[in-house]
């Protein structure tokens, strides 16, 4: 619960006060020496108390008390924060006001009494730096002590058990290549459908099914079969999701088919045109996976010709109604079924990849039987279930799931998220939530993401990517992601997706920590409280709107074309990302930025000397000023005429 925060002040203070190198306005007013070693205790209780509370959370799992230990904690970390930037972006607006005052008095050729002003201009800060740590210190060592309270009351009532000395035995699952398990006659049933049915007039076959049961799969391996590869002229697949947008879907459509070219400057209707002369005549197969809506179809149908050789279009869908809006032959139709006790049980024992005891079966069976033979909810639970090491963990966890009493299909796979959630390490649980920023069905590239880990301080640079690299490794080893791209090499992620529920939780549960507000085309209310990050996924938003939390925010996202907008209000914004290449202005203000990609074009590197701890820097111009800035990982200019050593030096990635 207050895994983002924490790690985000934990960076924050590292950063600001405990970097070999700290930004020259905090050196010049004097405010670490005298805090040093305050800021330092302050940053070990705080690392500590949050490990602490992450044990405490998952051997007292449920408890009331420990959930509010972490609420509290949360809202310390965020004020604290708030503080510290605020504090340090004061220092810059003085700086400024003093430098008008002095060309002020240079104009008017006044001359002053000089005093000896050297006290006064650095102990207030330094004093108020004080104080905030002072009275943080204070909350944090009542959050311990209340911690102490709870562990103790935990052992008399038998919550703090002795674990189990019997050690489950692993191994590590291959995840080369998804298989499915139980769905052989099904892949079967929708194979036949598309490449031996006697039309040759183009059909739509639809997989309907609930949410987690593997519709998205069940396509894909049948996409992907060599057979059917083998079988039409041209395959394409795009993703519609619950709220589509008709561009995107078709430049997905184009992308998917090689040698398309830039697509950026086309109009919707050059797109339609295009796609529909590219498949003409030839005997295609395109997949459109996750269909919410008529409109979403009426979108894209009309691009798909039918020149009676066979073509055929694989949708998939939860609702019935839009499969038969399709098409009207049920005969193309396909209700995906629920697996059964075996192959539930078959496809947990391979997820989970523990040994197959008479203790594991002992515990594993009821367990199984509670996902109601839900594949997404199977191997979630078999995820978290292969990262938990003796039978009194499993236990536990069990325990949990028996207490529910809940009957539906959705309330328990609710339930089973939950509770792979609650068991993930606190920077797990950070680095997951934040993947609610992206749009549903987004593929997500790994080594961006990993840039914005770092500057959201849920990865500590220098060596983010390694680190970032195995949580996304974890996250997958417990079936949270599904990878969409491997390296060349075969050994790293290139892309992820993930799963639409599992997306919708990252959002709720985003939201319920007043982390995130999404923007989405169909309009969104207003939020209620203050975010950290909102990811903005509609072109008729206006950010102005936004002022009222732009003290609380610090990251946006632009995943459609925004006008220029006007940042200076945001002045604790730390992520900028968007995806058009517009100007936009008062970047020069944001004294914390430390991501920036794609947004000031012909813009100098020196303009951003107030951003010290900036980390990704895209598209700058270079006009042979060059400033250090010491936590610059990534940086890419239009031109280059000469980098002094020191930038080399600090610089891991660089692209000219």
């Amino acid at each position: 619960m207050a895994c983002v925060a924490v790690a985000s002040l934990l960076r924050t203070i590292e950063l600001e006060f405990l970097q070999y190198q700290p930004r020259p306005v905090v050196l010049d007013n004097d405010l670490i020496s005298p805090n040093k070693d305050f800021i330092q205790s302050f940053h070990q209780k705080l690392g500590f108390l949050i490990s602490q509370l992450d044990e405490e959370r998952i051997d007292m799992d449920g408890v009331e008390a420990v959930k509010h230990l972490e609420t509290k904690l949360r809202d310390l970390a965020f004020r604290v924060e708030d503080e510290i930037e605020i504090l340090i972006a004061h220092l810059y607006d003085e700086e400024e006001e003093e430098d008008e005052v002095k060309i002020a008095d240079l104009v008017l050729k006044e001359e002053k009494p000089q005093l000896d002003t050297e006290g006064e201009k650095s102990q207030p800060y330094c004093v108020k730096l004080h104080q905030v740590f002072q009275s943080a210190m204070e909350e944090i060592e009542a959050i311990e002590e209340e911690l102490l309270k709870i562990k103790a009351e935990g052992r008399k009532t038998g919550h703090d058990v002795l674990q189990r000395s019997q050690v489950l035995s692993s191994h590590h699952a291959s995840h080369s290549k998804e298989e499915m398990v139980g769905k052989k006659d099904e892949f079967e049933i929708i194979k036949k459908k598309l490449t031996e049915l006697g039309s040759k007039e183009r059909k739509v076959v639809s997989i309907i099914g609930t949410g987690g049961i593997g519709k998205t799969t069940l396509a894909r391996q049948v996409y992907e079969d060599s057979s059917v590869s083998i079988y039409f002229d041209v395959r394409a697949w795009v993703v519609a999701s619950q709220l589509h947008n008709k561009r995107q879907m078709l430049v997905s459509l184009l992308n998917s088919i090689p040698k398309q070219g830039n697509l950026e400057n086309s109009t919707d209707e050059d797109l339609a045109l295009k796609l529909y002369q590219f498949l003409k005549c030839q005997r295609y197969m395109v997949v459109v996976d996750d269909v919410w809506s008529r409109e979403a179809w009426d979108d894209v149908s009309d691009c798909f010709p039918d020149d009676g050789n066979g073509s055929r279009v694989l949708l998939t869908t939860r609702l019935a109604e839009v499969a038969k809006y399709t098409s009207s032959d049920i005969d193309l139709f396909h209700h995906m079924q629920l697996l059964d006790q075996s192959d539930s049980w078959n496809l947990f024992c391979e997820k989970a990849g523990k040994s197959h005891g008479a203790d594991f079966e002992i515990i594993g069976r009821p367990i199984v039987e509670k996902c109601k033979g839900l594949p997404l909810a199977i191997i979630v639970v078999a995820g978290l279930f292969s990262k938990l090491n003796t039978l009194n963990e499993w236990e536990k966890v069990a325990k949990a799931l028996d207490s529910s009493t809940t009957t539906s299909i959705a309330t328990t796979c609710s339930k089973i998220l939950s509770l792979s959630y609650n068991h993930l390490p606190h920077h797990l649980k950070a680095c997951f939530l934040y993947l609610g920023v992206f749009p549903e069905d987004d593929e997500i590239n790994a080594n961006k993401l990993s840039r914005l880990w770092s500057a959201e301080g849920l990865v500590k640079a220098p060596k983010n990517d390694v680190v970032a690299e195995s949580y996304i490794q974890e996250l997958m080893d417990r079936n949270l992601i599904l990878v969409r791209k491997w390296s060349c090499c075969g050994r790293r992620i290139k892309l992820f997706g993930v799963h639409d529920l599992l997306h919708a939780f990252c959002v709720k549960e985003a939201q319920k920590e007043n982390l995130l507000y999404v923007v989405r085309e169909n309009g969104s209310d207003f939020p209620q409280r203050c975010f950290r990050w909102v990811s903005i996924q509609s072109s008729k938003f206006d950010v102005s709107t936004l002022c009222y939390s732009s003290r609380s925010c610090r990251s946006i996202f632009c995943f459609s074309e925004c006008r220029s907008l006007n940042l200076k209000q945001f002045k604790l914004l730390r992520v900028f990302f968007c995806i058009s290449y517009r100007m936009h202005k008062n970047i020069v203000d944001l004294v914390h930025l430390r991501y920036l990609p794609s947004a000031l074009y012909n813009q100098n590197i020196v303009e951003l000397f107030k951003a010290w701890n900036i980390q990704t820097l895209y598209n700058c111009a270079d006009d042979r000023n060059y400033l250090e800035f010491p936590q610059l990982q990534y940086f890419r200019c239009l031109f280059v005429t000469g980098l002094p050593n020191l930038f080399i030096k600090t610089c891991r990635v660089f692209l000219g």
